[in-house]
């Protein structure tokens, strides 16, 4: 399983949360990988058990099983895909206590739902102590979605590792890339998912270099860096439009790197050319990196940023917005720099220490304070 936005959320729980009151233990629903070991290097018990698909009754059957044997005292059950194995297991299980946190929209998964399925995630969801979303956007997506009022879907922002951001080594990757040092760096990170849209940034980056040339003669062309992992399919995608452009020494296509914090600071310019986040939480890593950010103006974004305040904000899949909004940061040193500066000031708020206390809190709330909660 690999270590995405969710996940490493997860962990940041982990390593700040309070052991001496609970004992967390992980169930990972997905085949382990990096992320199960990542799990066990913070000391935490992790048990993994398949849901795939989340309503087979079987795998249901098997995962109440486990949740017998393991007893908590109260689950967290993190995005929506989940709720209905894990929600029906522990029911099955007489798991009384269970909070819900929903990380993003998760239109698809509901668009695969029957109307049966539907009504029982509803129910589930009713059922559950408590309902979080991770930003106002997803809180109203949520309590639409399953009839919940207003107020009914609590708001637990995600927290920013400013440390690990701030204070990384720069690691600069021209030299193994093969391009020059003075070059500029633009980076997207993000997974490759289809709703990352890597393609629009491959597509404004196309048009960046087709024009930057005879609009900016005496300065080094900027190098673009696709970091994330994923799909193998889609990386070929994205690797035939980089050569139907003719950007093979322009867009590098970086995969997933185990040093990001020191990449960052090495580079000039972060950007996000996602359709749908939940958060958002790479731009906040741009500005604790000491980035400017260029981004999509979606919902959650917007809670965070304000466009022409603290990042240049644009429309989904518009490349050419994305393109005029990356070179002006990239020609405009002063402008990006007033926006990071701006952009720093919001970090304060984003702190995961504050996030974790905010979980625990809704745990002692549920479990009426009780010294014996697993």
């Amino acid at each position: 399983m690999s270590i995405g936005g969710v996940q490493r959320g997860i962990l940041a729980t982990l390593a700040r949360a309070d052991h001496a009151r609970f004992e967390y233990g992980v169930l990972c629903t997905k085949k382990p990988g990096h992320w199960a070991d990542a799990v066990r290097e913070l000391g935490v018990a992790l048990t993994c058990q398949k849901t795939l698909p989340p309503w087979d009754p079987y795998q249901i059957l098997r995962l109440a099983r486990v949740l017998r044997r393991l007893r908590p005292d109260l689950i967290h059950i993190h995005m929506a895909p989940m709720v209905i194995p894990v929600g029906t297991a522990a029911r099955l299980a007489g798991i009384r206590h269970i909070v819900i946190q929903h990380h993003n929209d998760y239109a698809r998964h509901w668009d695969e739902l029957n109307l049966g399925l539907r009504r029982w995630e509803f129910l589930l969801t009713r059922r559950a102590n408590a309902v979080i979303a991770v930003s106002r956007a997803v809180a109203r997506m949520t309590a639409a979605r399953v009839g919940l009022a207003d107020g009914g879907v609590e708001v637990i922002p995600n927290g920013i590792d400013r440390e690990t951001f701030e204070t990384a080594a720069p690691v600069d990757p021209r030299a193994e890339w093969r391009v020059a040092p003075d070059r500029p760096l633009v980076v997207h990170v993000a997974r490759y998912l289809p709703t990352k849209r890597i393609e629009d940034f491959i597509e404004a980056a196309a048009m960046v270099a087709g024009r930057w040339g005879e609009r900016h003669p005496d300065r080094p062309m900027p190098v673009f860096a696709a970091i994330g992992g994923g799909a193998p399919d889609l990386a070929e995608a994205y690797q035939r439009l980089i050569r139907h452009h003719k950007l093979e020494r322009t867009v590098i296509l970086a995969g997933s790197r185990p040093d990001v914090p020191g990449l960052l600071k090495a580079a000039q310019l972060g950007v996000l050319a996602s359709e749908m986040e939940g958060f958002g939480q790479v731009v906040m890593e741009y500005l604790a990196a000491g980035l400017p950010v260029v981004a999509t103006n979606l919902d959650c974004i917007g809670e965070m940023l304000r466009d022409g305040e603290e990042a240049l904000l644009v429309p989904t899949r518009a490349p050419q917005a994305l393109a005029d909004a990356i070179e002006t940061l990239l020609s405009d040193a002063e402008l990006a720099r007033r926006l990071t500066q701006a952009g720093r000031r919001k970090l304060e708020v984003y702190d995961w220490g504050r996030a974790v206390r905010a979980y625990e809190a809704i745990y002692d709330r549920i479990l009426q304070g009780s010294p014996a909660a697993g």
